[in-house]
């Protein structure tokens, strides 16, 4: 079990460094997407989700890779807990879509990651019952958030 007054792993520190380092260039996108609209196009998702998603989540992106280098051992597994329900959502949106399942793998590399630091903080167990919470989220808000296009292959997709 992890404590406080414990000098933080060297593994944790450096996997929470590589999430905020995306997190902090995820956010910058993701809060100026309604003037760039950069990552609906890199993503392809004409419109699938709704115009306030975008800002939203660079916002929680920022704050996430901030909290990532909390004191408070709480703290970093609530934004390991965020971390691991934005990528499987990032999955979910993805086979939404209907796009090529690769690209719904590569977020997982994030879910890993986070797992990875939970176990560290508590343990395995721990990390994934809290994966398997997350994931369930995850797919339920997919399944609200994201809208794929009349007609496409995902519409009647099994996700």
């Amino acid at each position: 079990m992890y404590d406080s007054t414990m000098t933080p792993s060297p593994i944790d520190f450096a996997l929470r460094v590589c999430e905020s380092i995306a997190f902090g260039l995820h956010a910058v996108l993701g809060i100026i997407e309604p003037w760039t609209g950069c990552v609906r196009s890199a993503f392809r998702d004409n419109g699938a989700m709704p115009r306030w998603f975008w800002p939203v989540a660079g916002v929680l992106l920022g704050v996430v890779a901030a909290a990532n280098f909390s004191k408070s051992n709480e703290v970093v597994l609530a934004a390991q807990a965020y971390i691991a329900a934005f990528h499987f959502g990032a999955c979910f949106y993805h086979l939404r879509l209907g796009h090529h399942p690769a690209a719904a793998c590569a977020p997982l590399v994030f879910v890993v990651f986070a797992m990875v630091v939970t176990s560290i903080r508590t343990n395995i167990g721990i990390a994934i019952i809290c994966a398997a919470i997350c994931a369930g989220f995850a797919y339920l808000m997919s399944r609200i958030l994201v809208t794929p296009e009349s007609g496409s292959v995902a519409e009647g997709g099994s996700l």
